[in-house]
Protein backbone atom coordinates (compact mmCIF):
# COMPACT_ATOMS: atom_id res chain seq x y z
CA UNK A 1 0.00 0.00 0.00
CA UNK A 2 1.66 3.37 -1.05
CA UNK A 3 0.98 6.03 1.58
CA UNK A 4 -0.39 9.11 0.36
CA UNK A 5 0.56 11.92 2.51
CA UNK A 6 -0.77 15.75 1.42
CA UNK A 7 0.14 17.66 4.43
CA UNK A 8 -1.22 20.92 4.31
CA UNK A 9 -1.95 21.10 0.52
CA UNK A 10 -5.17 22.53 -0.80
CA UNK A 11 -6.94 20.74 -3.69
CA UNK A 12 -9.57 21.84 -5.98
CA UNK A 13 -10.93 20.17 -9.20
CA UNK A 14 -10.14 22.87 -12.57
CA UNK A 15 -12.81 21.97 -15.08
CA UNK A 16 -11.67 23.75 -18.45
CA UNK A 17 -14.10 25.03 -20.55
CA UNK A 18 -14.61 23.09 -23.78
CA UNK A 19 -13.29 25.98 -25.86
CA UNK A 20 -10.20 26.39 -23.56
CA UNK A 21 -9.21 22.73 -23.45
CA UNK A 22 -6.06 22.20 -25.52
CA UNK A 23 -6.72 20.10 -28.65
CA UNK A 24 -4.37 17.43 -28.29
CA UNK A 25 -4.14 14.66 -30.35
CA UNK A 26 -3.45 11.52 -28.72
CA UNK A 27 -0.02 10.40 -29.26
CA UNK A 28 -0.70 6.81 -29.21
CA UNK A 29 -3.17 6.20 -31.68
CA UNK A 30 -3.30 10.12 -33.47
CA UNK A 31 -6.80 9.16 -33.42
CA UNK A 32 -8.93 11.35 -31.29
CA UNK A 33 -8.69 14.12 -29.24
CA UNK A 34 -7.42 13.85 -25.51
CA UNK A 35 -9.73 14.32 -22.68
CA UNK A 36 -8.09 16.68 -20.64
CA UNK A 37 -8.98 16.93 -16.85
CA UNK A 38 -7.18 19.32 -14.09
CA UNK A 39 -6.50 19.65 -10.34
CA UNK A 40 -5.27 22.51 -8.75
CA UNK A 41 -2.76 21.87 -5.77
CA UNK A 42 -1.99 24.79 -3.47
CA UNK A 43 0.92 23.48 -1.91
CA UNK A 44 2.61 25.68 1.20
CA UNK A 45 6.53 27.10 0.63
CA UNK A 46 6.24 25.78 -2.72
CA UNK A 47 4.15 26.77 -5.58
CA UNK A 48 0.87 26.51 -6.82
CA UNK A 49 0.77 23.24 -9.49
CA UNK A 50 -1.94 21.77 -11.85
CA UNK A 51 -2.27 18.27 -12.54
CA UNK A 52 -3.38 17.13 -15.85
CA UNK A 53 -4.82 13.83 -16.49
CA UNK A 54 -4.85 12.91 -20.55
CA UNK A 55 -7.21 10.50 -21.97
CA UNK A 56 -7.66 9.11 -24.62
CA UNK A 57 -11.50 7.92 -25.93
CA UNK A 58 -10.35 6.01 -28.90
CA UNK A 59 -7.31 3.85 -27.77
CA UNK A 60 -7.54 4.12 -23.49
CA UNK A 61 -3.89 6.14 -23.72
CA UNK A 62 -3.82 7.60 -20.27
CA UNK A 63 -1.29 10.12 -18.69
CA UNK A 64 -1.11 12.20 -16.18
CA UNK A 65 1.14 14.80 -15.36
CA UNK A 66 1.77 18.09 -12.71
CA UNK A 67 2.85 21.42 -14.22
CA UNK A 68 3.26 24.77 -12.37
CA UNK A 69 1.47 27.64 -13.71
CA UNK A 70 4.53 30.04 -13.64
CA UNK A 71 7.81 29.27 -15.21
CA UNK A 72 10.45 27.87 -12.99
CA UNK A 73 14.25 27.12 -13.26
CA UNK A 74 16.03 23.61 -13.32
CA UNK A 75 16.45 22.38 -9.77
CA UNK A 76 18.03 19.89 -7.19
CA UNK A 77 16.62 18.81 -4.15
CA UNK A 78 18.65 16.66 -2.03
CA UNK A 79 17.83 15.27 1.78
CA UNK A 80 19.46 12.98 4.29
CA UNK A 81 16.95 10.71 5.62
CA UNK A 82 18.23 9.97 9.32
CA UNK A 83 14.83 9.96 11.02
CA UNK A 84 11.81 7.67 10.50
CA UNK A 85 9.69 10.84 10.41
CA UNK A 86 11.29 12.14 7.45
CA UNK A 87 9.23 9.51 5.46
CA UNK A 88 6.29 11.55 5.53
CA UNK A 89 7.93 14.19 4.08
CA UNK A 90 5.76 14.95 0.89
CA UNK A 91 7.49 14.51 -2.62
CA UNK A 92 6.49 16.22 -6.15
CA UNK A 93 7.69 14.18 -8.98
CA UNK A 94 6.92 15.62 -12.72
CA UNK A 95 7.40 13.28 -15.29
CA UNK A 96 10.57 15.10 -16.42
CA UNK A 97 12.08 14.73 -12.80
CA UNK A 98 14.90 12.31 -12.08
CA UNK A 99 15.40 10.73 -9.06
CA UNK A 100 18.58 9.12 -7.20
CA UNK A 101 18.78 7.14 -4.01
CA UNK A 102 22.50 6.42 -4.14
CA UNK A 103 22.94 4.16 -1.33
CA UNK A 104 20.34 1.62 -3.03
CA UNK A 105 22.33 2.12 -6.52
CA UNK A 106 19.03 3.16 -8.00
CA UNK A 107 18.54 5.98 -10.46
CA UNK A 108 14.65 6.65 -11.39
CA UNK A 109 14.60 8.47 -15.05
CA UNK A 110 11.55 9.73 -16.81
CA UNK A 111 10.64 8.04 -20.22
CA UNK A 112 7.28 8.22 -22.54
CA UNK A 113 5.08 6.61 -20.08
CA UNK A 114 6.84 8.66 -17.06
CA UNK A 115 3.75 9.45 -14.39
CA UNK A 116 3.56 11.98 -11.96
CA UNK A 117 2.31 11.84 -8.45
CA UNK A 118 2.04 13.98 -5.27
CA UNK A 119 3.25 11.68 -2.21
CA UNK A 120 6.09 11.40 0.07
CA UNK A 121 9.16 9.60 0.62
CA UNK A 122 8.02 6.15 1.84
CA UNK A 123 5.78 6.19 -1.13
CA UNK A 124 8.79 6.31 -3.34
CA UNK A 125 10.39 3.55 -1.52
CA UNK A 126 7.52 1.14 -2.02
CA UNK A 127 7.09 2.48 -6.00
CA UNK A 128 10.96 1.58 -5.97
CA UNK A 129 10.67 -1.87 -3.88
CA UNK A 130 7.47 -3.11 -6.57
CA UNK A 131 10.05 -2.45 -9.66
CA UNK A 132 13.41 -3.95 -7.83
CA UNK A 133 10.90 -6.88 -6.75
CA UNK A 134 10.13 -7.70 -10.43
CA UNK A 135 13.63 -7.01 -11.36
CA UNK A 136 14.85 -9.77 -9.29
CA UNK A 137 12.21 -12.49 -10.45
CA UNK A 138 13.19 -12.12 -13.84
CA UNK A 139 17.18 -11.64 -13.22
CA UNK A 140 19.21 -13.72 -15.48
CA UNK A 141 22.68 -14.44 -13.42
CA UNK A 142 22.17 -15.93 -10.12
CA UNK A 143 24.46 -12.48 -9.52
CA UNK A 144 21.50 -10.23 -10.26
CA UNK A 145 18.96 -12.20 -8.31
CA UNK A 146 21.52 -12.02 -4.96
CA UNK A 147 22.21 -8.29 -6.01
CA UNK A 148 18.29 -7.99 -6.18
CA UNK A 149 17.63 -9.68 -2.68
CA UNK A 150 20.13 -7.55 -1.23
CA UNK A 151 18.74 -3.90 -2.10
CA UNK A 152 15.13 -5.46 -1.01
CA UNK A 153 16.18 -6.01 2.13
CA UNK A 154 17.83 -2.72 2.68
CA UNK A 155 14.57 -1.16 1.23
CA UNK A 156 12.50 -2.66 3.65
CA UNK A 157 14.48 -1.50 6.20
CA UNK A 158 14.42 2.07 5.08
CA UNK A 159 10.53 1.46 4.92
CA UNK A 160 10.94 0.38 7.93
CA UNK A 161 12.79 3.75 9.45
CA UNK A 162 15.98 1.13 10.11
CA UNK A 163 18.26 2.98 7.28
CA UNK A 164 19.86 5.86 6.54
CA UNK A 165 19.58 7.41 2.82
CA UNK A 166 19.83 10.23 0.52
CA UNK A 167 17.16 11.24 -1.62
CA UNK A 168 17.61 13.35 -4.61
CA UNK A 169 15.44 15.21 -6.84
CA UNK A 170 16.33 17.08 -9.94
CA UNK A 171 13.92 18.44 -12.49
CA UNK A 172 15.10 20.54 -15.82
CA UNK A 173 11.31 21.88 -15.90
CA UNK A 174 12.03 23.13 -11.77
CA UNK A 175 8.25 21.70 -11.22
CA UNK A 176 9.42 18.63 -8.68
CA UNK A 177 10.28 19.40 -4.95
CA UNK A 178 10.94 17.45 -1.67
CA UNK A 179 9.17 19.42 0.92
CA UNK A 180 9.65 18.59 4.54
CA UNK A 181 8.04 20.46 7.58
CA UNK A 182 11.26 21.93 8.22
CA UNK A 183 12.80 23.40 5.26
CA UNK A 184 16.35 23.89 6.57
CA UNK A 185 16.67 19.76 6.50
CA UNK A 186 16.63 20.21 2.49
CA UNK A 187 19.71 21.41 0.16
CA UNK A 188 17.76 23.32 -2.88
CA UNK A 189 20.25 24.11 -5.93
CA UNK A 190 19.70 25.68 -9.11
CA UNK A 191 21.26 23.10 -11.85
CA UNK A 192 23.72 24.71 -14.70
CA UNK A 193 22.17 24.97 -18.19
CA UNK A 194 24.83 22.05 -18.82
CA UNK A 195 23.66 19.82 -15.58
CA UNK A 196 19.90 20.46 -16.97
CA UNK A 197 20.86 19.70 -20.64
CA UNK A 198 22.35 16.46 -19.64
CA UNK A 199 18.85 15.22 -18.28
CA UNK A 200 16.15 13.31 -19.43
CA UNK A 201 13.23 15.61 -19.91
CA UNK A 202 9.12 15.35 -19.92
CA UNK A 203 7.68 13.17 -23.58
CA UNK A 204 7.44 15.69 -26.30
CA UNK A 205 3.55 16.72 -26.08
CA UNK A 206 3.84 16.99 -22.21
CA UNK A 207 6.02 19.91 -22.90
CA UNK A 208 3.48 21.03 -26.06
CA UNK A 209 0.59 21.18 -23.26
CA UNK A 210 2.42 22.71 -20.98
CA UNK A 211 3.46 25.94 -23.05
CA UNK A 212 -0.07 26.05 -24.48
CA UNK A 213 -1.61 26.07 -20.62
CA UNK A 214 0.62 28.82 -20.08
CA UNK A 215 -0.51 30.89 -23.12
CA UNK A 216 -4.09 30.63 -21.53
Amino acid sequence: MVTLKMGNSEKRVVHMPEDETPGMRCPACEKAILNVRSMMYSIPFFNELVMFVLECPECGFYHSDIFSSEQRRPTRFTIRVDDPLLLRTRVVRSSSATYHLPEFGIDVEPGPQAESFISNIEGILLRVKAVVEIATRSADTEQERKNGERVLRDLERAINGDYVFTLIMEDPAGVSGILPDNMSLVKIEELSPEEASQLKGAPMFVDTLREEYRER
